[in-house]
This record gives C-alpha cells, sequence and structure tokens, in this order.
C-alpha cells in the first residue's frame, strides 16, 4: 500500500520537535516532497530539511544521492538549490560535494554550484555583473521587532511580514502608527492564455517602446485585473531570451514580496501579464514613514532580494518606483505591503540600453558609470534598498554632500542613527563597502531598534 502524501503541517511538526528522530531514509523522503507540485508542501519540506541537518549535519552526506536526483528535476531545482545553501552552513563539504556531481552530470552549471550555493566569491565582487550568494537566509535576532512573533520561524517566502495581531508600533509620543499585516495579500493564480483572453479597461499607454494597459480577467467565476505590458514592434526582441527571462522571475514570484506573473508570449509581440492587487508604488506613498514601518518594510524587500538572489535571480533596477504597496482589505490598520516590481523589464524586452527606467536622482554608480564602477550586480540592489529607505524615512532621494551620502538622520533627526547608520552602508558609492548580501543587510536591519 503506498504511503499518503504528507501535509505541511506533518513535514514541519516533526522536524522542529524531534529533529534528531531523522535518520537518512526518513530525510530522503523530505528530500522528495520539494518535487510536489503543490509550493506550500515544498517550502515546508524545506524548512524541516534545514531544521534536520542543522541538528545532525552528516545527513547532508547520506543523502547525497537524493539531492542531486531532486536537482535533475528542473521544476524543484530552485527550490533543491535554496535548501542546500542553508544546509551548506552546516555541511559546507557535503554540499560542496553534491553540487560538484551536479555540475559534472550538467545538472547545474558551475556558476550556479559555485557562486550562488556554495558561497564562493568572484575575484573582483561585483566588477562582472553577476550574481553573487546570500549569507544564508535565518532568522536574525530581533526579527520580531519588524513585524514577526519571537517564536515563528522565517525563511524563503514562509509568513512574511507576519506580526502579532495585539503590538502596535509607536513613536515615542505614544502616538499609534499601525502594525505588520497578519497575512500578506493574497495573490491571482498563474495562468497560460492567449493576448486576446485579457481584456483591456484602460487605453493602452506608451512607456519606451512598450505599450501599457490595465486588463482584466476571470477565473472560476473570479474577476481579477492584471498589468499587461507588449512591446510595441513586432521584430526586434529574441523571444528565447525573453522566455528565458520571464521565466527566472516565475522562479522567485512566489515569495510574498515579489509582484506576481500571471501570463506571458510572445504573439503576435511579447507580451506579459502580471498582477495588479495594488495601490500605489513607493514614489507615491506619503513619506516620511514613521521609523518602524519604514523599517519594516525594508526588511520585507531585503528578504524578496535574499531569496531572489539565492536562485540567482538579480533586480538591477531598483528604486522606490519598482516596489508596489498592496493593501490587506480585512485589516485596515495594518500596514501596506511592499511587492517588488519588474524584475529587468528593460532586458525583458530586449532593451538597447538596460536599467535606463532608473531615475538619475536614485541610480547607483554603476548604473551611471560601468566603464569606473563595474556592472550592475547585487551590490546594486543593495544600493537600491538603501535608495528606498532613504526616500521613505526622509520624503526625499539621497543627498550627496562632498561625494558621500548625506546620512539620513542628518536630514531627518527623527530617523534612528542606527537605521540611519545601515542605509548609509547600503549607499556606499565603493561595492565592496556595502553589504556583502541581502541576507547581511536583513540582520541589521533586524536589529536595528527605533530609538
Amino acid at each position: 500500500m503506498s504511503r499518503p502524501n504528507p501535509t505541511p503541517d506533518e513535514l514541519l511538526t516533526s522536524a522542529l520537535t524531534n529533529p534528531e528522530s531523522f535518520d537518512s531514509a526518513r530525510t530522503a523522503r523530505l528530500i522528495a516532497q520539494l518535487e510536489r507540485d503543490d509550493p506550500q508542501v515544498r517550502r515546508a519540506a524545506s524548512w524541516a530539511i534545514r531544521f534536520v541537518t542543522a541538528e545532525s549535519p552528516s545527513l547532508a552526506d547520506r543523502c547525497a544521492g537524493r539531492f542531486r536526483r531532486a536537482l535533475r528535476n528542473t521544476d524543484a531545482q530552485s527550490d533543491v538549490l535554496r535548501t542546500l545553501s542553508v544546509v551548506a552552513e552546516h555541511n559546507p563539504e557535503a554540499v560542496a560535494e553534491i553540487l560538484d556531481g551536479a555540475v559534472e552530470e550538467d545538472i547545474i552549471d558551475r556558476f550556479v554550484g559555485r557562486n550562488v550555493i556554495a558561497g564562493y566569491r568572484p575575484p573582483e565582487p561585483g566588477s562582472d555583473g553577476t550574481v553573487i550568494a546570500d549569507e544564508g537566509d535565518e532568522m536574525a535576532p530581533g526579527t520580531e521587532t519588524v513585524g514577526t512573533e519571537e517564536d515563528e520561524e522565517r525563511g524563503g517566502s514562509e509568513q512574511k511580514g507576519s506580526g502579532s495581531d495585539t503590538a502596535s508600533s509607536e513613536e515615542s509620543d505614544g502616538t499609534s502608527l499601525g502594525r505588520p499585516p497578519t497575512n500578506s495579500p493574497a495573490k491571482p493564480p498563474r495562468l497560460d492564455r492567449s493576448l486576446t483572453a485579457y481584456e483591456p479597461i484602460t487605453p493602452d499607454t506608451q512607456i519606451g517602446g512598450r505599450l501599457h494597459a490595465v486588463v482584466r480577467f476571470a477565473v472560476d467565476g473570479r474577476e481579477f485585473t492584471g498589468i499587461r505590458q507588449r512591446l510595441q514592434a513586432i521584430d526586434g526582441v529574441d523571444r528565447d531570451a525573453f522566455h528565458s527571462a520571464v521565466n527566472r522571475w516565475c522562479r522567485i514570484d512566489d515569495h510574498d514580496a515579489v509582484v506576481s506573473v500571471i501570463d506571458h508570449g510572445t504573439q503576435p509581440t511579447p507580451w506579459l501579464v502580471t498582477e495588479r492587487s495594488t495601490t500605489e508604488s513607493l514614489t507615491e506613498r506619503d513619506t516620511p514613514l514613521s521609523s518602524p514601518e519604514a523599517r519594516w518594510v525594508l526588511y520585507q524587500i531585503a528578504d524578496a532580494l535574499s531569496y531572489a538572489h539565492a536562485a540567482g535571480v538579480l533586480h538591477g533596477g531598483l528604486h522606490p518606483g519598482t516596489v508596489a504597496s498592496a493593501e490587506t482589505v480585512e485589516d485596515a490598520d495594518a500596514w501596506k505591503y511592499p511587492r517588488v516590481d519588474d524584475w529587468q523589464l528593460d532586458n525583458l524586452f530586449g532593451s538597447s540600453e538596460p536599467h535606463a527606467d532608473v531615475p538619475r536622482r536614485y541610480a547607483a554608480p554603476e548604473h551611471v558609470s560601468p566603464d569606473r564602477f563595474g556592472g550592475v550586480d547585487t551590490a546594486s540592489d543593495i544600493y537600491g534598498v538603501g535608495v528606498i529607505g532613504y526616500q521613505l524615512l526622509t520624503g526625499r532621494a539621497p543627498l550627496r554632500d562632498g561625494g558621500e551620502i548625506r546620512p539620513a538622520s542628518a536630514v531627518a533627526p527623527n530617523v534612528p542613527d542606527r537605521l540611519s547608520t545601515t542605509l548609509t552602508k547600503c549607499l556606499r558609492t565603493a561595492k565592496m563597502e556595502r553589504y556583502a548580501s541581502a541576507a547581511a543587510l536583513k540582520r541589521d536591519l533586524a536589529a536595528a531598534d527605533n530609538r
């Protein structure tokens, strides 16, 4: 008789409460769950594996073959790689062996194996536009102060931004400033339809060489709206490259702080439909925000970047206009949830000038002068978080004074010094002086108090 498939709760409960009870056979069954179709099961399995291998690191050696088998499943590959990136913290030798074997079998390329997962750095970090690995995705100390309960496990796209239902963040004068949402706003489903299946409800607006419109569509009797973008010209785009670029975005859009891709195609011209469960971008928010809310928003964005970078996905053009704000309808007092949009959108539509949409006032030095400051890479995404934080806390783009950014606390005295220091590090001109990874930035955001 076949064994019934476990539920997400079943996968996590035993791993959390009794991780020492897992042997290699039981762990191999956990790894097999990474290949399930249900994303909730895959996430639960990933976290269960992390808890089990943290307790018994040698299980990674004994289950090396099962990890490689899971890597052969292209649909499961990103989940397996993210899991291995954390397992490597407890048994780097076993993970290196697993990845070396996967490279030899042409399951993954050597760049993914070495740079993204194993934690190696290129000889000149940030100079070649490559994706640099994060430093793990563990729950940082003090995370509960950015909206997560102290006993709640975080990671991937699970429970991001959830927090105590009763505790509200307050300024020193005691004024209530709202609270993090208990749950992130719902997302529409992924579809596979033709372009004509999406009915426009606004006229096309031209932005660069693309046409934008709000569209509506129905799924199982429920109506949704989305944003349709399509190329105006019929020729000039590599359709295979377009599909590859969209698929990279799709690898990470299960994260709560990443805008979802609903559908895409190339006939008659390349087109993309993304979710529109949003009210405004961060450039349209009334700023400055309170320090607790701004820090919470920045943490969600950094978490999304950590998730994306671990999967080998770079944003490259992050600024306030690329982050939407989604309202939680059920809780009027909850803070608006950030969702990162436009994942290399210029590249999706074959722009001859990648990242040309980044406004000059928000651009990193490497956007403006790549010959001098190097290519766009994960350090550029870290800079983007700094730009967003500066805007949210001071109400304006970063100000330079003698070539360096003026500290946010010097522009807006209510900004806590520690948070201002974190933003200043993000905004360093030299990439090597910024945070080495989004995970490192997350830890400092979690630790920064608001006093």
